[in-house]
């Protein structure tokens, strides 16, 4: 194996075992316990809000009838609603409850203390490299997406 792969696996380990810390202190162990998917909906509603259940599902890459039955089960657990579309009453908006803003926002403060401690062994010159490193990963990362 070369040198390139061997480091690749290290990193792809180690954000490994980093996700599955954070789901383990944040979703796992709450009785209010989301999929994965549900959670990426819930934050992909609060970055942009009200979204159709059609821009949902492309979001997502499911159908729109698979996105309505996920529709349907966080309207039951209070966390979204839907409301007709001014314009076309046919068209169906999602959008947060105040519930649902309310867990995104107990769930990341969750998540800060899960990796408080651990981050904060690092110097201020260590945190900022790594998230610098972090930040061209992700930028060529969603660069290619698009390409």
């Amino acid at each position: 194996m070369n040198k390139n792969n061997e480091s690749l696996e290290q990193f792809i380990s180690h954000m490994q075992t980093i996700n599955r810390h954070l789901r383990s202190k944040v979703f796992d162990q709450q009785p209010d316990a989301l999929t994965r998917v549900q959670w990426m909906l819930l934050k992909h509603l609060d970055r942009h809000g009200t979204r159709t259940i059609g821009q949902l599902a492309v979001h997502l890459d499911v159908r729109p009838s698979t996105m309505s039955q996920m529709i349907d089960r966080l309207e039951k657990a209070t966390l979204v609603y839907r409301e007709s579309s001014q314009p076309d009453a046919r068209v169906k908006n999602v959008a947060l409850t105040d519930e649902g803003k309310q867990m995104i926002r107990s769930k990341e403060a969750l998540w800060m203390e899960a990796l408080n401690d651990s981050f904060n062994q690092f110097t201020e010159q260590e945190k900022a490299d790594l998230i610098g490193y972090m930040e061209r990963l992700t930028g060529q990362l969603c660069k290619n997406m698009r390409n």
